[in-house]
């Protein structure tokens, strides 16, 4: 699927191989397996629930796992470099 300037409205979204361009999302179940990539431009969400199942639930576990074994700073590393901060000394 591919998307423009639309707003769904209650329903049910699978992020896996579709693209949303400027597309708004009202009280909307987002599930994401990750056995494929989507593209997101300029969406809003809007008290949507999340679902993550599949490979980015592995990918979330893993995460929390090593943040959790210490390794805070590859976990924060990656945060930081998704919200585009610049890399800082020990990252």
């Amino acid at each position: 699927m591919i998307a423009h300037d639309q707003t769904f409205t209650n329903d049910v979204v699978y992020l896996d191989g579709n693209s949303f361009y400027r597309c708004r999302f009202e009280k909307c179940t987002i599930i994401i397996h990750g056995y494929m990539g989507c593209t997101l431009v300029d969406p809003k969400f809007i008290d949507c629930q999340w679902s993550v199942s599949g490979p980015a639930e592995v990918t979330f576990s893993l995460l929390s796992a090593l943040y959790k074994a210490g390794a805070t700073s590859l976990v924060e590393g990656t945060f930081d470099k998704i919200r585009g901060k610049p890399a800082t000394s020990g990252h």
